[in-house]
């Protein structure tokens, strides 16, 4: 039944954090960023070293690491904690993956002006650098290739199992299908996944069950439609799977996430797409029977991410501050003030804002991924130079947790 409600030195250049906090304020006054590697600090006044970025994939070929606004959308989030450091992955990219397999951590994304697509020195395909040593250093690597080549746009689902790195993409006629890697370079033939034209994201698998959990969505066309929907599926190999339920009929529905709870009751969180709330679905086993209610923010390209014991969604959200800088920007993507930022997802199922990312426009879509020191977090934002870039910032690990104390 569906019911409805509504001082410490940083070792940068020979600088000091003086000297960059004097820098910086000249940057940000001059519309550039700090320099083309280093674009925010920690919001309570701790930084932590940086990288010295020698082994990060090369920048500055296309065009200089350039502020579009001397403010841009996420400089007016308050009450927020910012990252330690911040670096673009690409002079062009956008809707990056991130996530661990077989110990290495992967940085995939989309080459392309984010939704302008195959345009400026866009390949139209996946690039993809792999680190080994905890994000300090960065090769690339063969990426998967797109099941539709002529209509590729955008960066598939990957959910690594154990040994098995699976890759859900969209072929061009809106059939879901994977392939699978042993060691993330060389890859099987596509097989087709349940019916189009359900489109994968939030896929998961949950070792308590044994079973490969989604909630996918349906994309018919552009724009609203009834055809819209969300469907609970399960699956026992990734490959062949089985409806469990219709989770949504919104018109609107689009990403969707899921996790289980330590009861097993399962929560889905929805993004409602040109609109400003997002719904949440809660149901016990056997999932059948969803209780659906409404947040006063917007998910979107969003996933949890469970951290030392906490929760988190890591989303794109609207600005809703009252810094007039900010307001008195025009340059969006698309008509709204987005930015990219990281919820706490708290146990009574509210969203927290926690962590914002250096961001605004086309933006965000971000993943998580924590090492012994930090909370690496892959995004993309339009705020250098008005084109879509994938990004890397860090989180010092300690302080980014020690918020739910």
């Amino acid at each position: 039944m569906l019911q409805f409600s509504r001082e410490r030195p940083i070792p940068h250049n020979g600088m000091t954090r003086r000297d960059l906090i004097q820098v910086g304020a000249g940057a940000l006054l001059s519309g550039l960023s700090l320099t083309p590697h280093v674009s925010a600090f920690a919001a309570d006044g701790e930084a932590d070293n940086p990288p010295s970025f020698d082994g990060f994939p090369s920048i500055g070929e296309h065009r200089q690491a350039e502020r579009t606004l001397p403010v841009i959308t996420s400089d007016g989030v308050a009450d927020v904690l910012r990252p330690s450091w911040t670096r673009a992955m690409t002079d062009l990219g956008g809707w990056p993956s991130m996530f661990r397999f077989r110990g290495d951590i992967y940085f995939i994304f989309y080459h392309g002006d984010g939704h302008r697509y195959q345009r400026l020195e866009a390949t139209n395909r996946l690039k993809t650098y792999r680190s080994s040593d905890q994000g300090r250093t960065w090769a690339e690597i063969a990426s998967c290739p797109p099941n539709s080549p002529d209509k590729f746009q955008g960066t598939p689902e990957f959910l690594p199992v154990g040994d098995t790195l699976y890759c859900y993409d969209w072929n061009g006629e809106r059939q879901t299908q994977v392939r699978t890697s042993q060691d993330g370079e060389n890859w099987s033939e596509p097989r087709d996944c349940y019916q189009p034209p359900f489109y994968f994201w939030g896929v998961m698998y949950d070792p308590e069950s044994a079973t490969f959990w989604c909630p996918p969505h349906a994309i018919p066309n552009k724009g609203t439609s009834d055809e819209r929907q969300i469907h609970l599926i399960k699956s026992s190999n990734g490959v062949d799977w089985e409806l469990v339920s219709v989770v949504a009929p919104f018109n609107n529905a689009s990403e969707s996430t899921l996790r289980f709870e330590a009861d097993r009751t399962m929560t889905i969180v929805i993004r409602r797409k040109y609109a400003r709330h997002c719904s949440v679905a809660v149901a016990e086993p056997p999932y059948e029977n969803w209780t659906i209610t409404d947040r006063p923010v917007i998910t979107e390209g969003h996933h949890f991410f469970e951290v030392g014991g906490q929760t988190f969604l890591a989303s794109r959200a609207l600005y809703r501050g009252t810094d007039e800088r900010v307001l008195a920007n025009n340059k969006v993507f698309d008509g709204r003030k987005a930015y990219s930022t990281i919820y706490h997802w708290t146990p009574d199922r509210q969203l927290v804002e926690w962590a914002v990312m250096d961001s605004m426009g086309d933006c965000s879509y971000p993943f998580l991924v924590d090492t012994p020191e930090n909370i690496l977090c892959a995004y993309y934002s339009q705020h250098e130079n008005g084109v879509c870039k994938a990004y890397l910032c860090a989180y010092d690990k300690e302080r980014f947790l020690a918020r739910s104390e």
